[in-house]
């Protein structure tokens, strides 16, 4: 049935019932009788039968309707003729995401929707919207204008080999805006979870609000990319007050019962001369600077829940061995293993290992078979640890992404085969028989206004593909990038 089908993600299970056709040809989505079915039971699980010239869709909620729609679109596109059958299907994880990271460079409403619209197609159903960073803040808070005024501009953008230009470089979205995207995907099953990514990677935040760090000097809103040394301050109930009103102003926007709080990369040289985080510490009780971020952590994962929002955090903020089990983890690079013993423990975990779902990666270093044949239930998971992976997210920083057409490229075919892993069980999945699927479909993503990269470089084969892709990636990170890797003012 897969050769029939041609359908991203592969369904999991369908049969012929007979040698008959539906022709395409009289085929519209009105014509197709829809029936609500309580023993399909799973949500997004769906059931479609073709047979005697009709059309008909089962489902137990409207989101398995909405995907046997996307099902019969991809199933329909091209095909003159389909045999009888019947094709039952339901996700593996309830979670398979999609991040965009629209600090480093800014993605236009319209150019935002055709991606969620190419998504959907996909069946994926979380938008991870990554809205703050060192180099722009991109959400609009009426508590805080300055975050916008000062903090959504830059001056300038030095992320490739090219020099910095000078010129300013910004964008936000209006409330307005972001009503209109969580009201888009959500006509889409596609849940919105947005980040603002604290206490590391705030520098514009701090641009705009300098006694928010420790040093309370005045820093620019960073131009290239790195790891920089001035975040939030731990020790002064200032910061506090102003991460919870910017929560406040979030979850009013948003209403999605996850909110992503970061807890990445952030160094801790400040907090270790600061007066006030020492203080902090020595009344708390920590005994070093990761057990601060814990403690600070911990305080906003508090406040969300009492606010009935689940935080999500990095895997990062595990290394403090204080973080409370209420927070869902996102392992991306997570080499002492926190994560898996996170989820043996009884914690939530999304998968999105880097080597393999770091969809800014060149595809000589993360081809698309790399990403499709990724298993993210590791051998060291227990059988109860298995059962807290929620799922899969592929993540695509826009540090060297600078336009909506390369957007396109490192997205797909990649998300796709992310999406595929998030949905179809791992027998039924083979990276050339999905070559074939994703191909036919590539029709659909350009009529939204998605090109993927071309079939060729997909999975380069050879050493030679693959060094060259390294090449290409290594010049793209300019000298000055290096350096800033951890920036002293």
């Amino acid at each position: 049935m897969d050769e029939t089908l041609f359908c991203v993600p592969n369904p999991n299970h369908a049969c012929r019932k007979g040698e008959g056709v539906y022709l395409t040809a009289s085929y519209r989505p009105e014509q197709v009788k829809t029936t609500r079915d309580p023993a399909i039971g799973h949500p997004e699980g769906y059931r479609i039968r073709i047979q005697h010239g009709e059309i008909t869709v089962e489902s137990a909620a409207p989101a398995g309707e909405f995907y046997a729609f996307q099902t019969l679109r991809q199933m329909m596109h091209g095909a003159r003729a389909l045999p009888e059958l019947c094709l039952c299907d339901e996700p593996v994880f309830p979670y398979r995401g999609f991040m965009i990271d629209c600090a480093r460079h800014f993605f236009t409403v319209d150019e935002l929707k055709k991606m969620i619209d190419a998504a959907a197609l996909y069946k994926l159903n979380k938008f991870h919207w990554h809205l703050t960073d060192d180099q722009g803040w991109r959400i609009q808070i009426d508590s805080f204008p300055l975050l916008t005024q000062i903090g959504s501009r830059r001056a300038g953008s030095h992320f490739n080999r090219e020099k910095n230009t000078g010129e300013e470089y910004g964008g936000f979205y209006t409330k307005d805006q972001i009503r209109e995207i969580v009201d888009y995907c959500t006509q889409r099953f596609i849940e919105v979870i947005p980040e603002i990514d604290i206490p590391g990677h705030t520098s514009a935040a701090i641009a705009a609000y300098p006694h928010l760090s420790c040093t309370q000097e005045a820093i620019p809103v960073r131009i290239c990319g790195g790891i920089f040394r001035d975040i939030l301050c731990a020790g002064r109930e200032s910061t506090y007050d102003f991460v919870f009103r910017v929560l406040d102003e979030v979850i009013e926007l948003f209403p999605s019962k996850r909110i992503h709080i970061g807890g990445d990369e952030a160094p801790k040289d400040r907090w270790n001369k600061c007066p006030h985080c020492r203080a902090a510490m020595e009344r708390e009780h920590i005994t070093d600077a990761e057990g601060l971020q814990g403690y600070f952590m911990n305080r906003v994962i508090d406040y969300l829940t009492a606010k009935g929002v689940r935080a999500t955090v990095w895997n990062d903020a595990l290394k403090s061995g204080n973080l409370k089990n209420g927070a869902t983890v996102q392992m991306w690079m997570d080499r002492g293993g926190y994560s898996v013993r996170r989820a043996n423990r009884g914690g939530q975990v999304v998968v999105s290992d880097f080597s393999h779902y770091y969809m800014d990666y060149p595809y000589g270093l993360t081809p698309l078979e790399k990403t499709y044949n990724y298993r993210p239930l590791v051998p060291e998971l227990t059988f109860a640890g298995e059962k807290n992976i929620l799922g899969v997210e592929g993540e695509l920083w826009t540090e060297h992404v600078p336009d909506f057409a390369r957007l396109c490229y490192q997205a797909y075919p990649r998300f796709a085969a992310i999406a595929e892993t998030g949905w179809t069980r791992a027998e039924r999945k083979n990276i050339y028989n999905f070559e074939r699927r994703f191909q036919k479909s590539i029709p659909l993503l350009e009529e939204i206004g998605v090109t993927p990269a071309p079939l060729g470089e997909w999975s380069p084969r050879g050493l030679a593909g693959r060094l060259g892709a390294a090449r290409f990636f290594l010049r793209s990170i300019n000298a000055d990038t290096v350096k800033n890797q951890l920036d002293i003012k």
